[in-house]
C-alpha cells in the first residue's frame, strides 16, 4: 500500500508523519532512534529552490541524514526505498549524507 497515494490531502505534518514512519520501517529501527523530518527552502545559487531534509539519529550510532530535492509532498514510497536501500546497502556507516 502506498502510504501517499492520497498526497492532495497531505499537510506538512502529515508527510512528514508517513515519511518518518516508512523510513522506520524500511530501516527496521527500534524505539530508541529518533527520525527528523524537514522542508528547507534554498536561497543559495544552484541549490534547488526546496528540499527536503531527512536525519535518523540512534543512540550510540553516527547521525544519518538524507536530502530529496522536492518537497515532502512530492516524494514518493518508491523515493523512500530506494534512499533506504542506498544506505542499507552502504552500511549505515557514513554521517556524509546522501541525496536524491
Amino acid at each position: 500500500m502506498d502510504i501517499f497515494s492520497s498526497r492532495s490531502s497531505c499537510d506538512s505534518s502529515g508527510c512528514a508523519s508517513a515519511i518518518k514512519a516508512q523510513v522506520a520501517a524500511e530501516l527496521a529501527l527500534d524505539e530508541e532512534a529518533t527520525v527528523l523530518v524537514t522542508e528547507l527552502a534554498c536561497m543559495e545559487e544552484g541549490c534547488p529552490p526546496i528540499e527536503t531534509v531527512i536525519a535518523v539519529f540512534h543512540p550510540n550510532k553516527p547521525k544519518v541524514q538524507f536530502r530529496l530535492h522536492r518537497s515532502m509532498s512530492d516524494i514518493t514510497t518508491s523515493d523512500i526505498q530506494r534512499m533506504c536501500a542506498q544506505q542499507i546497502n552502504s552500511g549505515l556507516e557514513n554521517d556524509n549524507g546522501s541525496s536524491c
